[in-house]
C-alpha cells in the first residue's frame, strides 16, 4: 500500500476540490443554502443513513458469497471489514486504484492468499461491471426522452459516460475471452502509443496487460461454472447500484425540497450518469467532477435546492462511507499488520 504522506496528500487534494466545487455551487446564497440544510427533517436523514448502510452490507455479502467459495469458514464480519477497507483506499487515491491492494492485504490476514484474494476481487469486478452496463441501458433507455429534452449537456453526459463504459467493458470481456483480441490491442494499440510516448514502457506495459487479461479469462470461467453464485453476486451489485443512486431523491425529501414518486426513476438515471463518469476522473473521490455533474445534471431544481441537496447527497454517497471506513480501519484486527 502507498505510504502515509501519499495519502496524507491525497486526502488533502479532495478536501481542497471538494470544498471549492461546494462554495462555487452555493455561490452567493450561502445563508440560504444553510437555511435549508439545517431545516433538514431527521426521519428522512436517517433513512438515508439506512439505505447507505444497507449499501455497505449488500457490499460485503457479495464479498462474502465469493470468499466463501475459496474459504468454507470465511465469515460475514470478516468480508464486511474488508469491503469497508476497500471503500475507504479506494476514496483515498485517485480512480479508485488503492482499494484492491489494501483489501488483498486484509484478505491475507483473514487467511485467504494474495492469489486467491486477487482473483476473489477480479470476480468482484466483472460482476461489477455487468451490474453497471446492466442497470446502466435500462436507465438510458428508460430516460432517453428526458435526457434528450434537457439539451445537449444532459444527452452528452449521458452518451459519453454510457459507451466509455460499454467500450472499456467490452475491452475487458473481449480480451478476456479472445487471445486474438488481446492481441491486437498488445501488439497494435499499445504498440502505436508506445511509439507516440504515450506509453513509457512497452515490454512492461504488455506483460501487464496479458497477465490481466490471463486472470480475467480465469476468473470469468470460474465464475460462469457456479451459476449460483454467479447471479446472486450479479443481484447484490445491481442493489448496490440501486440504493446509491436513489440518494439524490431522498436528499431531497430531507430537505423539504418538493419531488413526486413519478420523478424517482428519473433522478435514478441523473445520479447513474454521474457514477458512469466518476469512473475516469484520476482525482480522489472524484472530488470536483462530482459536484460539478451534479449541479449540471439537478439544476432544475434551482441553484439553493440543487446546492442543498448536492451536500447531503455528496456526504452520504462518499464521505458517509469514508468516516465508516476509517472507523473500521482503526478498529478491526484484520487491517492490522500481523
Amino acid at each position: 500500500m502507498k505510504g502515509k504522506k501519499s495519502y496524507i496528500i491525497d486526502i488533502a487534494v479532495m478536501l481542497v476540490i471538494g470544498y471549492i466545487s461546494l462554495r462555487l455551487s452555493v455561490g452567493g446564497e450561502v445563508k440560504s443554502v444553510l437555511h435549508t440544510l439545517t431545516s433538514a427533517s431527521p426521519i428522512w436523514l436517517v433513512v438515508l443513513i439506512g439505505i447507505m448502510v444497507g449499501y455497505y452490507l449488500v457490499d460485503g455479502l457479495a464479498l462474502w458469497l465469493l470468499a466463501h467459495n475459496y474459504k468454507k469458514d470465511f465469515t460475514f464480519k470478516q468480508a464486511f471489514i474488508n469491503a469497508l477497507t476497500g471503500t475507504l483506499f479506494n476514496g483515498l487515491t485517485p480512480s479508485s486504484s488503492g482499494g484492491q491492494f489494501a483489501q488483498v492485504f486484509v484478505f491475507n490476514n483473514q487467511g485467504i492468499p494474495p492469489t486467491i484474494a486477487s482473483g476473489i476481487l477480479m470476480m468482484c469486478f466483472i460482476s461489477y461491471q455487468i451490474a453497471l452496463m446492466a442497470i446502466s441501458a435500462i436507465l438510458m433507455l428508460g430516460n432517453l426522452p428526458y435526457y434528450i429534452s434537457e439539451g445537449a449537456a444532459v444527452t452528452g453526459m449521458a452518451t459519453t459516460g454510457f459507451l466509455i463504459n460499454v467500450s472499456v467493458t467490452a475491452a475487458f470481456i473481449l480480451g478476456g475471452l479472445s487471445k486474438s483480441f488481446q492481441n491486437f490491442i498488445i501488439h497494435t494499440i499499445i504498440n502505436f502509443l508506445a511509439k507516440i510516448h504515450i506509453v513509457k514502457n512497452y515490454e512492461a506495459t504488455s506483460a501487464k496487460i496479458e497477465n490481466y487479461f490471463s486472470e480475467f479469462r480465469h476468473e470469468m470461467v470460474v465464475l460462469l461454472k457456479n451459476q449460483k453464485v454467479f447471479w446472486q453476486v450479479n443481484a447484490c451489485n445491481f442493489l448496490k447500484l440501486f440504493l446509491i443512486y436513489a440518494t439524490p431523491f431522498y436528499a431531497c425529501l430531507a430537505l423539504h425540497i418538493h419531488v413526486v414518486p413519478s420523478q424517482f426513476f428519473t433522478f435514478l438515471g441523473l445520479a447513474s450518469i454521474i457514477n458512469l463518469i466518476n469512473t475516469f476522473l484520476p482525482i480522489p473521490g472524484a472530488s470536483g467532477g462530482s459536484e460539478g455533474c451534479y449541479m449540471i445534471l439537478f439544476g432544475f431544481l434551482g441553484q439553493v435546492n440543487a446546492s442543498s441537496s448536492m451536500f447531503i447527497w455528496r456526504f452520504f454517497s462518499f464521505y458517509f462511507g469514508m468516516i465508516i471506513g476509517m472507523a473500521n480501519f482503526m478498529i478491526a484486527k484484520d487491517t492490522k499488520r500481523k
